[in-house]
C-alpha cells in the first residue's frame, strides 16, 4: 500500500474499516459466549486480588484458611459497631496482610469484602458490562443487562444471616447520619468514642467536641453543631454538656442494665429468635457480652460503640440513652 497515492488511501479505510467491524463481531460473540456460560451458572474470576478464595481443580472457588480468618474478622469487628475506616487503622496496626501480603489496607478493599455476596456462598454475574468495544470501556450494569444470580455457589466464609446483618447495618448508618445531618457515620480517632453518637434532642443534629480554656485548664465539652449556623449567629437554642458528664451518664445507665440483668436477657432471648435479623444479632451479642455481668467504673472506645446508639440532650436537662438492643434509660 502506497500510503502517498489516493488509491493506497482509499485501500487503508477500506482494510481500517474492515478490521473494526472483525474487532465487533468478535466482541458481540464474546459477550453471547458470556451470557449463555452465565446462564449454565459457569463464569471465570481471578483469585489473585480477591482474598478468601483460591480457584480449585474443577473451576470452584476453594476457600483460603488463612485469608477466611480475616475476612470473617473484617465483618465481626463491623457489626462490633467499627466503620470501615477504624477496621483499616486496626488491621494496618496489627500487620495483618492482604492478599498481596502488604500492610497497607484501602478503605474502598474493605467495603467491597463487606458487600461482595461470593463470601456467603452466592455469585452474582455480569455486575458490569463493556460500552464500547473499541476502548473497552466498562460499567456497572444498572439494568441495561441481564444479571444472573446464583445461590449456594461455592463454600461461604460468612453465614448468610450474618452477611444480611452486615447489609442491614450500612442502610441504618446511611439513615442515621441523613436524619441527624452528618457527613459520615465514623470515628475520628479512637479517643472520640462519642463521636455521632450524641445528638441533640431539639434540632436533631450530632453534638461536637469542643475544648475550651478556662484559667489556662482545657475543658472538653459537647455541642450542637446547629447552635451557631454562621459565625455569630445562634441557632439552635440547646445547651452544651461536659464530657466528664456524658461519661458518668453512661456508666450509670449500663450498670442500671446490670442491675436488672435477669429481666434484659429475658428479652434479648426473645430477641434473638425473632425475624429480624439485626435485631437477633444484637441481642445474641448482648447475651454474649453479660455471660459474667460486672458493674463497669469507666469508659472503653470499643465497648461503647459496640452497645451505645446514642444519647439524646434535651435542653430542659432530661437525657435519653439508648442502647443498639433498643433499651432506653432516661437521665435527667
Amino acid at each position: 500500500i502506497n500510503t502517498l497515492e489516493s488509491s493506497g488511501e482509499v485501500l487503508l479505510t477500506i482494510l481500517s474499516s474492515l478490521a473494526q467491524d472483525e474487532s465487533r463481531s468478535i466482541s458481540e460473540n464474546t459477550r453471547w459466549g458470556l451470557r449463555r456460560r452465565y446462564e449454565n451458572g459457569e463464569y471465570g474470576i481471578s483469585t489473585k486480588r480477591f482474598m478468601g478464595y483460591d480457584r480449585g481443580e474443577d473451576g470452584k472457588l476453594v476457600i483460603n484458611r488463612k485469608q477466611a480468618k480475616i475476612i470473617k474478622r473484617i465483618y465481626e469487628e463491623y457489626l462490633a459497631g467499627k466503620t470501615v475506616n477504624y477496621i483499616k487503622r486496626i488491621l494496618e496496626r496489627e500487620k495483618i496482610p492482604k492478599w498481596d501480603g502488604t500492610y497497607k489496607w484501602q478503605s474502598t478493599t474493605i467495603q467491597s469484602i463487606l458487600t461482595n455476596e461470593k463470601y456467603k456462598g452466592d455469585a452474582e454475574l455480569q455486575k458490569g458490562h463493556t460500552v464500547d468495544f473499541l476502548t473497552k470501556t466498562r460499567k456497572k450494569n444498572e439494568g441495561e443487562l441481564q444479571r444472573f444470580y446464583i445461590e449456594e455457589d461455592h463454600e461461604a466464609i460468612i453465614e448468610p444471616k450474618m452477611w444480611e446483618c452486615v447489609q442491614l447495618e450500612m442502610q441504618r448508618r446511611k439513615q442515621y447520619t441523613k436524619d441527624h445531618f452528618m457527613n459520615s457515620y465514623s470515628y475520628k480517632t479512637e479517643s472520640n468514642p462519642f463521636y455521632g453518637k450524641i445528638i441533640c434532642g431539639e434540632c436533631g443534629r450530632a453534638f461536637g467536641r469542643k475544648t475550651w480554656l478556662n484559667g489556662g485548664q482545657q475543658r472538653k465539652v459537647w455541642q450542637c453543631n446547629g447552635r451557631y449556623k454562621k459565625k455569630g449567629v445562634q441557632g439552635c437554642n440547646n445547651r452544651h454538656i461536659e464530657e466528664s458528664s456524658i461519661e458518668k451518664i453512661f456508666i450509670i445507665a449500663w450498670n442500671t442494665i446490670i442491675d436488672k440483668i435477669e429481666s434484659c436477657k429475658a428479652k434479648w432471648t426473645v430477641q434473638a429468635n425473632g425475624d429480624d435479623l439485626l435485631t437477633a444479632y444484637r441481642a445474641r451479642d448482648f447475651l454474649k457480652l453479660t455471660e459474667n455481668p460486672e458493674h463497669i467504673d469507666k469508659v472503653d472506645t470499643n465497648f461503647i460503640i459496640r452497645i451505645l446508639d446514642n444519647i439524646t440532650i434535651y435542653e430542659n436537662g432530661k437525657i435519653i440513652i439508648k442502647f443498639f438492643d433498643g433499651t432506653e434509660i432516661e437521665y435527667c
